[in-house]
């Protein structure tokens, strides 16, 4: 369900899109690729073929081989083909493209290909289309190449794009250095669109992390987080050696210093997925009903998991219990709204999962109670009943509220 108004948007953008457009990269983290790539090969009165790169580091001349199949299987038109001649090569598709109606190619898993021989191939094949004819990529990490590369600006586009949603639209140049951070997740960090895969240790990544997720913090703060067992003078060692090495892992300078406290670099254009999650869930609490649905929907589509799923230092394990709770309220909120609507099975399936999350809630398991008992599933709100009863047992030592025991009795009496 979270993934629908993704789809949607990226349907339309898919529809907006210029004809000077020939390039279209589906941004990784659009969890709708293959359901898109669907609407485009169901395109009416287009000839659309399909190719997925068949293996790891794939060749030029491997692609080339595969393209030549699927083009003479498509268009029943002999072809030679070579890797030698790249640029011949591309001038021979965009000839035979150009011969037949709304022609588009989809190469799907483009990641696998190595990069450094492909760009030249793919930049001199957008620059030789013409007419009505696209190409469209599927990838797991972004082709940088193909997006700086200057002899194709303006023929390029992401799709979809939402800054509010982590999708940012790197075909766009920026006067700043992007930084993109996931912290709702195992952690990801890119920097113009290039993902950072190597820390030198854990503390410069933890430390990165924690800068980011704190926005400005004091040295006391660090210090008191990071080592509290070591005198000033070690910490100060050991934080400007980390901090040093933030700084050449990104080649640019995270933080400034300036009345006391350390803050992200103004000359970084941030974009941090918890932030934006909170945002949303913020912003929804006081939106029309409508608003607070699309708000509370992209705060869940934020939530790829547990906040730094791979650390466990006890600043981030707080930091985690306290979003996997704003997690259940954008969830329960979202509940609260379908039943209103009267629609029981979204309601419940929002609940589900914010139950899930927080398991000792009875609020959460009275509600799904009530609408099992509603869509006549009694034994399904007796074994909620039964799962609340045992989970505040075991973690609290506790019995069930009065009310949320007289719902179980009169869900048992209609057994």
């Amino acid at each position: 369900m979270d993934t629908f108004n993704s789809f949607v948007q990226a349907q339309k953008q898919l529809n907006n899109l210029e004809p000077i457009i020939k390039l279209v990269i589906l941004h990784p983290d659009f969890h709708g690729q293959h359901r898109l790539f669907s609407v485009i090969l169901n395109e009416p009165d287009a000839n659309t073929f399909f190719l997925s790169v068949p293996e790891p580091s794939c060749t030029l001349d491997m692609l080339l081989n595969h393209l030549q199949r699927a083009l003479q299987a498509q268009f029943r038109v002999p072809l030679d083909i070579t890797a030698a001649q790249p640029e011949h090569a591309a001038q021979a598709i965009a000839e035979v493209l150009a011969q037949h109606h709304n022609p588009r190619i989809i190469l799907d898993a483009y990641d696998m290909l190595n990069q450094d021989e492909v760009t030249p191939f793919v930049v001199a094949l957008i620059n030789a289309l013409s007419g009505d004819s696209r190409v469209y990529l599927g990838a797991r990490e972004l082709p940088m190449q193909l997006i700086e590369h200057e002899d194709i600006q303006g023929k390029i586009a992401l799709l979809p794009v939402n800054a509010d949603n982590m999708m940012l639209d790197y075909a766009q140049s920026s006067d700043q250095t992007v930084l993109e951070v996931r912290a709702l997740g195992p952690g990801r960090v890119l920097i113009n669109g290039r993902l950072i895969d190597h820390w030198d240790g854990v503390l410069p990544r933890t430390l990165f992390f924690y800068f980011v997720d704190r926005g400005m913090t004091t040295r006391d703060e660090i210090f008191n987080t990071f080592w509290p067992n070591l005198s000033t003078r070690e910490a100060t060692n050991v934080f400007h050696v980390t901090k040093r090495k933030i700084s050449e892992i990104l080649e640019t300078d995270l933080t400034v210093y300036w009345s006391g406290f350390y803050r992200i670099s103004p000359d970084l254009e941030l974009h941090y997925d918890v932030l934006k999650f909170a945002e949303a869930v913020q912003n929804a609490a006081v939106a029309s009903e409508d608003q607070a649905v699309t708000l509370l929907q992209n705060a869940n589509e934020l939530y790829h998991g547990p906040f730094l799923s791979t650390m466990d230092q006890d600043w981030v394990t707080n930091r985690r219990d306290e979003l996997a709770m704003t997690y259940a309220e954008a969830l329960s909120g979202l509940a609260r709204i379908y039943r209103d609507r009267d629609d029981k099975l979204n309601a419940l399936g929002y609940y589900l999962r914010a139950a899930a999350t927080n398991p000792q809630r009875e609020d959460l398991a009275r509600a799904i109670m009530e609408l099992y008992r509603d869509l006549g599933q009694f034994s399904f709100a007796l074994e909620t009943y039964d799962r609340l009863e045992a989970e505040i047992k075991r973690t609290l030592n506790v019995s069930p509220a009065p009310q949320t025991i007289a719902l179980s009795e009169s869900i048992r009496s209609m057994l």
